[in-house]
Formats: structure tokens, sequence, C-alpha cells
């Protein structure tokens, strides 16, 4: 069985695959997850704030310091190459600046103000709809503690996470062998799992990739390198953008560890399904038996 846990930017997943050179084709699996790496902000909610003209998403670090907390802010439905400005009260400070792009979408981030006093605090947003209407919007009102960290927020939205979404009962399928040019060949699927990104502020994108052992048959030691199983990419589904997958490893020739699927950065994030076609070629001098090796997904933030 495929179990992954998610609780982290960074995960991997092991799957143990017993390859039978003659015969079936039995699959076995385990996982893990590493919890070693961090990519959102984390976040308290208390409510939504009401919706204005434009589409405003932003971010504060619940429980940071002011002097060194991160903002991030997107902006969506604004004039094309229009000015704006985001701005931090109740003592009025510029905090972002800059122009929309031709769609009319702006991203910035700054950092609050040292000098930010306790109590509560608002982030305004200023810019030219794309109506070509002025408007001043809130995106955010939060509180600093007598310590100098933000307490609590009410924001227009959080980050989200990046994760690998594996179906607990996920098993790798093979046909049975057949002999192609004397050689032992195994085709099968290594089955479907999903990259799950809600990072919809950073748009960071994602790298993942697998790594294959030898094959050890455990009766007589003897051993089949990794190149030996080709892994050809698939993709299931997707509602992001930005998605690639990489050439295919040819069996016989495979060099691990290679990159399944890119997403590029400042896409729109989303699902994203994939799979993966396999195939196992036995050298024509290895002994017939059981090999094992095992494949790591490992899933990283760009």
């Amino acid at each position: 069985m495929f179990q992954l846990p998610i609780r982290s930017t960074l995960i991997t997943g092991a799957l143990v695959a017993l390859l039978a050179l003659v015969g079936t084709v039995s699959i076995s699996s385990v996982a893990q997850a590493d919890d070693s790496g961090v990519v959102a902000l984390t976040v308290s909610v208390a409510d939504k704030l009401p919706n204005g003209p434009v589409e405003i998403h932003c971010v504060l670090p619940v429980g940071s310091r002011v002097d060194s907390a991160p903002v991030f802010v997107t902006v969506h439905g604004l004039k094309p190459f229009s000015h704006v400005e985001v701005w931090v009260h109740s003592t009025p400070f510029l905090l972002i600046s800059g122009n929309a792009d031709a769609a009319g979408d702006f991203a910035g981030s700054g950092t609050l103000p040292p000098d930010l006093g306790a109590g509560g605090h608002t982030i305004e947003v200023i810019g030219t709809t794309a109506a070509d209407d002025p408007f001043s919007q809130v995106a955010a009102s939060f509180a600093v503690t007598d310590a100098g960290t933000i307490g609590s927020a009410t924001t227009s939205d959080t980050n989200g996470v990046l994760s690998l979404v594996v179906p607990a009962a996920a098993v790798a399928a093979f046909n049975a062998p057949v002999l192609v040019s004397n050689r032992s060949t195994t085709t099968g699927v290594l089955g479907s799992f999903a990259v799950s990104d809600s990072r919809v502020l950073t748009q960071e994108g994602w790298i993942l990739s697998a790594d294959v052992a030898d094959f050890v048959n455990a009766a007589d030691g003897s051993v089949i390198g990794a190149s030996q199983l080709g892994l050809a990419p698939q993709l299931v589904s997707t509602d992001a953008t930005g998605v690639s997958l990489v050439t295919a490893q040819t069996a016989g020739s495979a060099t691990y560890p290679m990159n399944l699927a890119v997403a590029a950065p400042a896409q729109t994030v989303g699902t994203t399904v994939l799979n993966a076609g396999l195939t196992f070629v036995a050298p024509p001098e290895k002994s017939v038996g059981t090999y094992r090796s095992t494949l790591s997904l490992t899933l990283v933030s760009q």
C-alpha cells in the first residue's frame, strides 16, 4: 500500500516495487514524509474583508515581529500599466508601490515599519480599476502587541501550501512480462498522484523528481542497474498553468535522479494529477527471480 502523510513543502515518498522477470509482478510500497521544509507564512484569519472594486490578496505572518514581518499583496482587475500604492495606517507609511502589468495584475511585497506602535492598524491599496475609476480599498487589518509582534489579523486571503497527495490505496500496476528481443520486458504504470499548490500569493512554482535504486535479487544477491527501468511522465489533468513534463527515460539507458514535472513560477496555481509509464527490461544474462528496488518521489518549491 502507498500511504503518504503530508505535512510540509518538502515531501519524499518511497515506493518499493517487486519486479518479477518471469510470471506476474507483485507490488508493495511504503512511504514517509519529511517535515524539514516550509513555504507558507502562518496566517490567522478571523474573517474575510468585504469585496471591493478589485480583487486583492494579502497575507501577514501572525506572531512575527513587526520589524521583520513581510507582507505579500497581489491585486487583480486594475487598469493596465496603472500605478499602485500599498499603505500602512494609522500613521501613513508607503509599504509597496509599482505598476500593474498589461493584464491589469500587480504583485509586490514589503516589510512593515519597525516603529509601528501597539494597537490596531490597516493596510490600504490605492489605484485605478480596469474601468478607469480610482479606488481605495482596505486589504487587511491587524493588531500589534505590546511586545512588538503581530497578534491577530483579518486579511483578504491566505497564501496556502504546497503538498504531494497520494491515494492511500495506490498500487503500481504491471502487465505480465513478455520476451522482446530475447529479454524479459515488463510494462505498467506507477499510479496517479497529485501535486496540490494553493500558494495564491507567492506562486513560487515547484519541481517533482524521482530517484530509483538498483534492483536486487534477495535470493542470490544479483543486481540489475536502475538504468533498466524506463519511466515516462504522464499528465492526467491540471487546473494550473505553466506545468510541463520532462523527457521520458528509456529502459536500458535511464539516468536517475530525474525530474518528472516542473511548474514555472508566477503562474496560476492549482492541482496537477500525474502518472508515469514504467518499462523494465531485464538483461539476458540475469537469473530468473524477483528483484527489489526503491523509487523515491521528491517535491520541492522553486
